[in-house]
């Protein structure tokens, strides 16, 4: 990760708050930075303004989890096999899946 890179997604959304895509952007920066209190603070604001096919919920997810925030982190893994199966993203729910019996042996 480039540190040029990140300070220049952070201005960008400093100067446009409300684009949802440069939260994301900002979000995945953080998230691959284990700045998972960071990740977590914007994909909420970009989870605030729309609905998300399924990577979002699972970044949130494992955020939550590493936060020690464990029944939230399996609630937003569950939602994001949901979200990935109704945009017929069918691998992307596996790897949530996966990800979840990975947290949680026993689902």
């Amino acid at each position: 990760m480039n540190a040029d890179r990140l300070s220049q997604l952070e201005k960008m959304v400093l100067e446009t708050p409300g684009d949802r895509e440069l939260r994301y952007f900002l979000a995945t920066e953080y998230f691959g930075l284990q700045r998972f209190a960071d990740s977590l603070r914007e994909l909420e604001q970009y989870f605030s303004s729309g609905d998300d096919e399924g990577v979002g919920f699972k970044m949130r997810g494992i955020c939550l989890f590493h936060l020690g925030r464990k029944d939230e982190a399996r609630a937003a893994l569950q939602s994001g096999i949901a979200a990935a199966q109704r945009h017929h993203h069918s691998d992307l729910a596996a790897e949530i899946q996966e990800t979840l019996q990975g947290f949680y042996p026993e689902t």
